[in-house]
């Protein structure tokens, strides 16, 4: 019996949002207490032993580094300027044309962080910067060509470091490429050495990306329509890596490439043992009806083996998994099951990359367990020597 298990690298993962915090909708109120840690070793019991948190400004760009320096060397940052938060980082909103007087400042503040980061084995890329014309309210093109041409400006100050970069581009493939390709010809930009995350353009698109050189990442955004999965069928393997952008870009029922997905247990998501971890605990005399059992049933995910809850219902749903507990004595895991951390209903996790792994085998023809083994591991790879993790 072969004792291969997948071994998974998520290349975008923003902790610094909200919802990790238990805070929804940009309310104040939290429906539960911070869960990253929860979050990361759930991912970590389905394999996921690399990713790479992604940084949307300098402050997310510099407390990243306490993240991952708590869990070097499997976590690891970028340090960048989105292209939707360019407008308010360098130009205070989206109503000024000019940069703030303290923009050349603020680039080297973040070429700073870049360069302490790096030296702490912390910072294993550059971005995400880039190009997103699909949500100009956030920042006008004018403000993202001019600070991606910046950005890219302080990335070629740093081109002895021999960081990646960790690109953004929706939407703006074109202008992408006309800013991009000088840096690639004067030697700023290392070719291949980038990827190009997220996904979602054409044939014709993803022909010019490649031919910079750079890899591609896929996840639930890339297989959202059937263009969108004909294209990413397209990706060589050699160039593919995968990511959940979680807590966004889940692979919904709507999407295309949902039909694809398989319950666990399966080739990509190994059966997990279970132990009588729980056995200590003390148990409640009163042993529950079958009745009481079928009625007290806590609903499990449609694909994975942990409870799926919406996010109001997460105090609830702690208490009455408490109380099945204590009326459980056959219970034999706590990591899995009815009683592991819940999942919150449209909020994507790291742990979910093994689906994305899934749908793009399928979509490669692959159906041969040596050749899907062969299509992941090279996908692992691919990231691992890009970003040197």
């Amino acid at each position: 019996m072969s004792s291969w298990k997948p071994r998974y690298f998520d290349i975008g993962v923003n902790f610094s949002d909200s919802m990790f915090q238990g805070r929804y909708n940009g309310s104040a109120s939290a429906k539960h207490a911070p869960d990253v840690e929860q979050v990361i070793a759930r991912a970590r019991l389905f394999n996921v032993d690399r990713m790479l948190i992604t940084a949307s400004s300098i402050e997310e760009s510099r407390a990243h580094l306490q993240l991952a320096a708590s869990h070097a060397p499997d976590l690891a940052s970028t340090v960048g300027v989105h292209p939707c938060t360019v407008a308010q980082e360098f130009y205070g909103g989206t109503h000024n044309e000019l940069p703030l007087p303290n923009a050349s400042e603020k680039l080297r503040e973040l070429r700073d962080i870049a360069l302490d980061g790096h030296l702490r084995g912390l910072v294993k890329a550059f971005g995400e910067i880039g190009l997103d014309y699909d949500r100009l309210h956030y920042s006008s093109k004018a403000q993202q060509t001019e600070m991606f041409t910046r950005q890219l400006e302080v990335y070629a100050s740093l081109k002895h470091l021999h960081l990646p970069l960790f690109l953004h581009m929706r939407a703006a493939c074109d202008d992408f490429v006309a800013i991009v390709r000088p840096f690639i010809e004067d030697g700023s930009i290392a070719v291949g050495n980038g990827v190009v995350h997220s996904f979602t353009g054409s044939a014709a698109e993803l022909d010019q990306i490649l031919a910079l050189g750079f890899s591609v990442g896929v996840n639930g955004c890339s297989l959202k329509t059937q263009d969108n999965i004909d294209v990413a069928k397209l990706i060589p393997a050699d160039k593919l890596m995968i990511e959940t952008d979680a807590p966004w870009c889940e692979i919904r029922k709507s999407h295309a490439g949902h039909p694809l997905l398989t319950p666990y247990p399966n080739l990509y998501y190994p059966p997990v043992a279970t132990s009588a971890e729980a056995a200590a605990r003390p148990q409640s005399p009163d042993r529950p009806t079958k009745k009481q059992a079928l009625q007290n049933a806590i609903k499990l995910d449609a694909f994975l083996p942990f409870p799926s809850i919406k996010k109001e219902n997460f105090e609830k749903h702690k208490a009455q998994a408490q109380l099945k507990l204590e009326n459980s004595p056959e219970a034999t895991s706590l990591v899995i099951g009815e009683f592991a951390y819940p999942l919150i209903k449209s909020r994507n996790e790291p742990v979910f990359v093994g689906q994305v792994a899934e749908i793009m085998a399928k979509l490669h023809g692959l159906e041969d367990e040596s050749d899907v083994r062969d299509f992941v591991d090279t996908i692992y790879t691919n990231s691992c020597r890009l970003f040197k993790m």
